[in-house]
């Protein structure tokens, strides 16, 4: 039943009652004599669309949100305490305390849990491509399951033991009992929504005031959007950064003044127990961040927002109308693209300049910066040029009146009303540069063991972004789980401090609005 009762199915069939619910809603009050009605027939029929679809379509948004979370619950319910999966070795018991081993074991039973998951998704991938069935998948044994998936090309990320299979063959029925519930709960709120609403089309009923509530509801949920997904964000990352904490030490992270994961052991101090062991400090890497992303804003707001200025103050008609669009062409070039031209051109460029003494490679700080200024200036420029439309012109006239020039009407009128919104496309710049990846992996270093931090800025860094890529997309597959979970630690810490420059830019332009006032 669930192969033929889904979602998409379900949403398909609220669709076409709803249809037929606005049609018979307002033909059965068409019927009733107008002159006693308190609504219009069409506000009837829409009322049923209301109470026919937003039910269930926002159960079905609930639930398939709420059954991730109930099958990560229901896996580690499911995983018994002796699984070898989830146990620290014999080995390694004799070197941890108490509180370490407990955390090891919880972050082997989170890493466990996640390849379950991704072994479930494979083989549903599997059976959807029509090389096997439900049954023939039951009869699997460990040795042949990751062969099998791989040749279908189903992806795979850790070795499947019995155990891990046990669960996952345990997990897939829950999902597939959860995946028919579902659905069928949906359509039984849609019908119900339905009859009741078609109950209710009578000359007394307030349709068009219910309506109206159901719109304030509709917007009330999209303004809260916003709010939903950042808590969504904050909550994905705190566990794991929490795990990450418990076991390396929140100081020794923040204040860390090395990064060197195990899995590169060149110059890695030795731990307790004779290997190598992880340093993992936060100071280097976000070094890195701040150092390309000061040098692309030193290069992306002088040159957007005089661009700006010359567009909306002084150039022609004419000249605005070609020059505006060719610089908003810069914001749709790939990054990638960026990247690239960072690494052939400008790189060189700059070594040349230079010389290879002071520079020694072509990556580095002001390759980077350079050319993410390069990519900043359309977001300055075009930001900056519709707060600058937006100063009333009145103020021109009367500064201009009084006798001042173009260039001191701009600089003591026009700015200032303007600077609220040049601040906040500033400080958009600025997030843009502390997020990005593909140019800072191209353009300026993509190591791996960083010692200290690099004044030069004409030498290599790592950044923040770039670690996370290269942890999350398999260059750290030796790295052990601490390795792992430091990239949520990253994430985790630079979304503060991308939400601290966000708030301290708010608290600046409230500052000086009161004052401008």
């Amino acid at each position: 039943m669930g192969a033929f009762l889904n979602f998409p199915v379900v949403l398909l069939v609220i669709i076409l009652v709803s249809v037929a619910g606005y049609l018979l809603g307002s033909r059965r009050a068409s019927a009733i004599d107008p002159r006693t009605m308190h609504s219009r027939p069409h506000q009837h029929g829409w009322h049923v669309v209301f109470a026919a679809a937003a039910p269930a379509v926002l159960f079905m948004m609930l639930w398939v949100f709420g059954a991730g979370i109930a099958s990560n619950i229901y896996a580690n319910a499911i995983i018994p305490d002796d699984l070898p999966d989830v146990q620290v070795t014999s080995q390694q018991r004799e070197s941890l305390t108490e509180r370490e081993l407990e955390v090891r074991e919880e972050v082997l039973r989170t890493q466990f849990v996640a390849g379950v998951r991704g072994l479930a998704v494979a083989i549903d991938g599997y059976i959807a491509n029509g090389n096997a069935t439900e049954a023939e998948v039951d009869g699997w044994s460990a040795d042949s399951v990751q062969d099998r998936l791989r040749a279908d090309g189903q992806v795979v990320g850790s070795a499947v033991t019995p155990g891990m299979l046990r669960v996952v063959q345990d997990m897939r029925q829950f999902n597939g009992r959860v995946a028919t519930i579902g659905p069928v709960i949906a359509l039984v709120l849609t019908f119900a929504g339905f009859l009741v609403a078609l109950r209710l089309v009578s000359a007394e009923f307030r349709a068009r005031i219910v309506v109206e509530r159901w719109i304030v509801g509709f917007l009330i949920f999209a303004s809260t959007m916003a709010i939903l997904t950042t808590m969504a964000i904050l909550a994905a990352l705190t566990l794991p950064s929490i795990n990450f904490f418990r076991e390396y030490g929140f100081f020794n992270f923040l204040f860390g003044m090395a990064w060197a994961p195990a899995g590169d052991v060149v110059g890695i101090p030795e731990g307790r127990n004779g290997e190598y062991e992880s340093v993992l400090g936060f100071v280097p890497l976000i070094w890195g961040t701040i150092y390309i992303s000061v040098v692309a804003l030193l290069v992306a707001v002088p040159l957007g927002l005089l661009a700006a200025v010359y567009l909306s103050e002084f150039a022609s008609r004419r000249t605005r109308s070609w020059v505006k669009p060719a610089l908003e062409i810069l914001a749709g070039v790939p990054t990638i693209v960026y990247g690239i031209f960072a690494l052939i051109t400008i790189g060189p460029f700059l070594q040349a300049v230079v010389g290879a003494t002071v520079m020694p490679n072509t990556v580095s700080v002001m390759t980077a910066g350079v050319v993410m200024g390069m990519m900043l200036v359309p977001f300055v420029s075009s930001l900056s040029d519709d707060v600058i439309n937006a100063v009333p012109q009145a103020m021109r006239d009367g500064s201009l009146g009084l006798g001042a020039t173009q260039a001191e009407t701009v600089t003591k009128v026009i700015l200032p009303a303007a600077l609220p919104g040049i601040v906040g496309a500033v400080v958009l710049a600025a997030s843009r540069a502390i997020g990005e990846t593909m140019i800072v992996v191209l353009a300026a270093g993509a190591l791996s063991n960083v010692q200290g931090i690099e004044p030069n800025p004409f030498g290599a860094v790592v950044t923040v972004t770039t670690r996370i890529v290269a942890v999350l997309t398999g260059e750290g597959s030796g790295f052990d789980s601490i390795d792992v979970l430091a990239v949520f630690a990253l994430a985790f810490t630079l979304f503060f401090i991308t939400l601290a420059l966000n708030l301290l830019a708010q608290r600046m332009v409230a500052k000086y609005r009161e004052q401008y006032d």
